[in-house]
């Protein structure tokens, strides 16, 4: 029987039934197809064509390549498809007879949902029946609902999956506790189940504006090689950016047409992209980013996949990152307990903070640890111990600490902590000039003790955002640790320090009681203080005779350090102010650069320390240490010295006077000798003999030669030798040096000062030796070798001879007092010239004065004995002269006709020379009145005859006037003396001015001569320059003013009153002053 004409009762109805078994047990689309048209075959002839809508029956991320088309070909499929009813086409006759052929389209519909289409095509007919239409309508009911229960099915086992995929997630990451690891794990389950292009995993971090990429899966690509996509991404940028932001899912189905979008050249075939927070309650813990290289790639299924997903991975990040903070506490506590236990275990700074820094390196794995110890006084930060590569290449590193610059420097200061999770924004941040340069973050925290910094614990990291504010709370209670460690270290360290001082105290007070030299004790100081102390130059500068000498130094050139001490007053003056300071001076950094700085060539920062040597109030010294580098020297240094210098000054006082006694001892045996010497004899030569041949013998010298000083000739002439050899003993006594020819005796009488040259051992000796020194050499009187001393025999200024001696061989030891002695024994040798000098010049002397006495006595036989007596004229005169004979004079002389002469002169010199020529103008002017009795004429011939006599430059100044007693007229000539002062009785005051020169000072003078009337109580002053020419004690003179208003001011009774008046207030003015010059005055009064 056909298919066309089967009953519906027949078999083929339960093949019918079997289709819906057929399609359920089929899971394949093609496969369920191809059932269809198999049985639709069998029960209906014809050509079947089954078309399905593909998407309805695709599950999410099915990468299956898609069987049907878009839209079925058949134009009866689509018109079938629309109505939702069969559609057929029947079969008619043509013109020719021919037939065309039929088919029927059937839609595969289930609850209103339009599934496909089944189209049945018989090209040479016949037409479908009743019966077969409705065949064909139970097989579309029963493929209808077969499909939908089919795909059912694979819907419930596609979530079935998708579930136990979240299962097997929260299981392999439930005991995962490392967010990295769990991020990997996670996008490899997700990417592999789900075939995405690709899944990532972000977090975020504490005070970030930057999510962190923890994983990422990508799909394979066939040929080509599968690389990693890490994304860099701000929070707010981009998709993944803006999902950590606002903590909303964002789906984008078509990434090209979204500007929100970055393109990733990692990622080239993006094109759908689905962004999930992950999150617990309202708190964004991450993102998890899924990509697909579909558009419209993301099924309902797989967001509410996803997002369960989100939600369990969310939950194990917040366990991981919980357990990882756990973890890290008990680590820190770990360490805190680690570092106690380390810090107590060693009293060794070094092995303390190596430790330390192990410690931290090893249990928090920073690639950089650094422990510092800061130094205030030095004004340093220095490296102590570290883990790391620079590690080694730090050690001795210096850091200053008062660098404007570096994150270190700043923390010393200022005692806070600094925690910089990126250094590229930390503008105190300084880059480690020490490779590698991969410096990230840093935490840097100070080691405080009683609010003191003592330390620095410095972390760098080479990732950002390496630090939490736990690490820093952590850390510090760390840094409490190794403060208190650092604080006991240098407790141990002191009390160490204290012990050896101790000892070294107990050496050099042990130098007190022993006995030593002074060189002895002062070696010992210095090398106890070098021992104790950071010390680079020590020295010891002791005082004698109120100025500072180098004793003793160590590690310095002495010779250059007594240079720079005499050359450099500013260092000078510093050592001055030690000595007489209450405690040990501690050099600052701006302090001027002192004497061992200055020999040493230290910089500017350089350390130093003096203290001053003392016993009771009597400063004896200062003791100096330098050190290069800055800050070596604080309060425990300058509280050591301060102990170390009393016991040395003790030690060193006590030395030099036991030297000094033995040397003073026999110092002043020698010296009593010499002076017996000098006492018992009276002939110079013999004295200076027995001086020369003593003075090798007192005090150890080679040779011995004086010169005498002949200042008229300018010569040097042999007096006295000893121990010269016969040639140069000859030479010495035929020889006398005149200036040039001995450099070394031109030296010692140009500057009246010992002088000292090294002899060159190697060079001759004796007075060849002598003659080719040269003087002018600087000389270092420590040097040990032999020298040549050239001593001057003077008193004050006054230079008699030169002594020169030649040292012995050794004669280092005692130079110092030797040349004491010597100088003592040359002052004999002055003394015993100067006495013999001075009783040669007593003979003259004696002789002169009595000459001097003789010339006094006849100069006052020309000086009136008294005045001439008048009934209506009085005279007064005073004459004293400023040494025993003077050049001041006057006369009072009778004249005829009732006349009074009067003459008063005063000669340019003083002494005998002016006393002598004063004798010769008395005796030419009684000579000239004689001739004639015109004053002017008179003056004029005794100018005459002087002319001859004043070769020498010698003038008399002079007033000559003839007084007519009847008339009461004075005639008076002035040849160039200070004008006579007329008194008038009514008070006025008149001078009497000059009318010529002085007498001497030129030939073929004329005189002047004027007439002046006194009328009664008239007084006339007569006086010469030395009253107005007298000068007080502030150099001012009396005066001509000062003259005339004391005669104005005083009212005369008699001219022997006027005479006091003015001389009291002479008096009243110069006070002690001694006369400058003579003094003469002559008073006539009118009654």
């Amino acid at each position: 029987m056909s298919a066309a004409t089967r009953s519906p009762l027949s078999n083929d109805w339960r093949d019918l039934a079997s289709l819906g078994e057929q399609i359920i047990s089929t899971t394949s689309l093609a496969a369920q197809r191809d059932r269809i048209v198999a049985v639709t075959s069998n029960l209906v002839k014809g050509e079947v064509d089954v078309w399905l809508q593909d998407g309805l029956f695709r599950l999410p991320n099915l990468k299956e390549e898609q069987i049907f088309e878009q839209q079925p070909a058949s134009t009866g499929m689509q018109r079938a498809m629309k109505t939702g009813k069969i559609c057929r086409k029947q079969r008619r006759g043509t013109r020719n007879g021919a037939s065309r052929g039929t088919w029927v389209a059937i839609p595969l519909e289930e609850q209103g949902i339009t599934l496909g289409a089944i189209q049945i095509n018989r090209t040479k007919g016949p037409d479908f029946k009743e019966d077969e239409l409705n065949l064909l309508e139970g097989v579309a009911g029963v493929a209808s609902v077969s499909l939908v229960a089919s795909h059912r099915v694979a819907v419930e086992r596609f979530r079935l999956n998708q579930l136990n995929l979240v299962r097997e997630v929260s299981a392999q990451i439930a005991n995962v506790l490392h967010v990295d690891e769990l991020a990997r794990r996670v996008t490899q389950l997700i990417q592999q189940t789900f075939h995405y292009y690709y899944v990532a995993i972000f977090t975020l971090r504490k005070d970030s504006s930057a999510l962190r990429f923890r994983a990422s899966a990508m799909a394979s690509r066939k040929g080509r090689r599968r690389k990693k996509a890490a994304l860099d991404v701000e929070i707010g940028q981009g998709l993944i950016g803006q999902v950590a932001a606002s903590g909303e899912r964002i789906l984008v189905e078509d990434v090209q047409k979204d500007t929100r979008y970055r393109f990733i050249e990692a990622l080239p075939e993006t094109r759908s992209e689905v962004v999930i927070p992950l999150k617990i309650e309202d708190r964004v813990l991450g993102v998890l980013d899924v990509q697909s290289d579909q558009p419209n790639a993301f099924h309902p299924n797989d967001l509410l996949i996803l997002e369960a997903l989100a939600d369990t991975i969310a939950r194990a990040v917040e366990g991981a990152r919980l357990y990882s903070d756990l973890r890290h506490r008990a680590d820190q506590l770990t360490l805190i307990a680690e570092v106690s236990k380390s810090v107590n275990s060693s009293l060794e700074l070094p092995t303390l903070m190596k430790n330390v820094a192990s410690l931290i390196h090893e249990k928090f794995k920073y690639p950089y640890v650094h422990l510092f110890t800061v130094h205030p006084n030095r004004r340093l930060i220095e490296y102590e111990a570290g883990s790391g590569e620079r590690a080694g290449r730090l050690v001795g590193q210096m850091l200053l600490l008062d660098d404007a610059h570096g994150i270190i420097p700043w923390v010393a200061r200022e005692g806070k902590p600094v925690l910089a999770n990126d250094v590229s924004k930390e503008a105190r941040y300084r880059a480690s000039p020490l490779p590698p340069e991969n410096t990230k973050a840093e935490l840097c925290i100070p080691l405080l003790f009683d609010e003191k910094v003592v330390g620095i614990l410095d972390i760098q990291s080479d990732k950002v955002n390496a630090f939490t504010e736990d690490d820093l709370m952590i850390f510090e209670a760390v840094a409490d640790n190794i403060a208190m460690a650092i604080h006991n270290a240098d407790l141990y360290r002191s009390e160490q320090w204290r012990r050896q001082v101790a000892d070294s105290l107990r050496e050099v007070a042990g130098l007190i009681s022993a006995d030593a030299s002074v060189d002895d004790v002062l070696e010992a100081i210095l090398l106890e203080l070098d021992r104790n102390l950071p010390v680079d130059i020590s020295a010891i500068w002791l005082l004698e005779d109120d100025e500072l000498y180098l004793a003793a130094c160590h590690n310095c050139d002495e010779d250059l350090l007594e240079q720079l001490l005499y050359d450099t007053p500013e260092a000078y003056e510093a050592l001055m102010r030690v000595l007489y300071a209450e405690k040990p001076d501690i050099r600052k950094p701006t302090d001027p650069l002192w004497i061992t700085g200055l020999a040493a060539g230290f910089d500017q920062n350089y350390s130093g320390l003096a203290a001053p040597l003392r016993i009771g109030d009597q400063p004896l010294g200062v003791i100096t240490l330098s050190h290069q580098t800055s800050g070596r020297y604080g309060h425990e240094a300058r509280a050591m010295t301060t102990t170390f210098a009393s016991y040395a000054a003790v030690a060193i006082e006590n030395a030099r006077l036991y030297d000094t006694a033995q040397e003073q001892a026999y110092a002043s045996a020698a010296l009593l000798q010499v002076a017996q010497a000098v006492v018992s004899l009276n002939d110079l030569d013999e004295t200076l003999g027995t001086i020369i041949r003593i003075l090798p013998i007192l005090v150890g010298v080679e040779r011995v030669a004086l010169y005498q000083w002949d200042s008229d000739k300018n010569v040097f002439l042999p007096s006295q030798e000893y121990g010269l050899d016969e040639e140069d003993e000859k030479e010495f006594w035929n020889r006398e040096y005149s200036a040039g020819e001995f450099a070394f005796l031109d030296a010692c009488r140009d500057e009246t000062g010992l002088r000292a040259c090294l002899i060159d051992s190697d060079s001759q000796y004796g007075l060849k030796a002598w003659l080719s020194l040269d003087p002018s050499k600087e000389v270092n009187l420590g040097n040990p070798g032999k020298f040549l001393f050239a001593v001057p025999i003077a008193v004050k200024e006054a230079l008699y001879g030169v002594m020169l001696i030649e040292e012995a061989a050794g004669g280092l030891r005692f130079r110092a007092r030797r040349l004491e002695i010597i100088t003592g024994i040359a002052q004999q040798a002055a003394l015993a010239i100067q006495n013999d000098l001075l009783q040669k010049e007593m003979v003259v002397r004696e002789r002169l004065e009595t000459e001097v006495q003789l010339a006094r006595q006849i100069q006052q036989t020309f000086i009136p004995e008294t005045l001439p007596e008048f009934s209506d004229w009085e005279l007064a005169a005073r004459w004293k002269t400023a040494r025993q004979v003077g050049g001041d004079f006057y006369d009072v002389f009778n004249m005829t006709d009732n006349k009074l002469g009067l003459f008063i002169a005063d000669v340019s010199d003083k002494g005998v020379p002016a006393a002598l020529f004063m004798a010769l103008t008395r005796t030419l002017v009684r000579a000239a009145v004689i001739e004639t009795e015109s004053p002017a004429e008179a003056l004029k011939r005794v100018n005459d005859l002087l002319i001859p006599d004043t070769k020498q430059g010698m003038f008399v100044t002079a007033v000559y006037a003839v007084l007519d007693m009847n008339k009461g007229e004075l005639t008076y000539v002035n040849a160039g003396h200070n004008p006579p002062l007329l008194a008038r009785a009514s008070g006025a005051v008149e001078k009497l001015s000059r009318t010529g020169i002085a007498l001497g000072a030129a030939e073929n003078l004329e005189y002047e001569q004027r007439v002046v009337t006194l009328e009664k109580e008239d007084s006339l002053l007569f006086y010469t320059d030395g009253l107005t020419e007298s000068y007080n004690n502030d150099g001012e003179f009396y005066g001509d003013e000062r003259l005339m208003e004391s005669l104005k001011a005083n009212h005369c009774s008699s001219a022997h009153e006027l005479m006091d008046i003015v001389e009291k207030s002479l008096i009243d003015f110069v006070q002690d002053m001694p006369p400058a010059d003579d003094l003469t005055m002559l008073v006539l009064r009118r009654v």
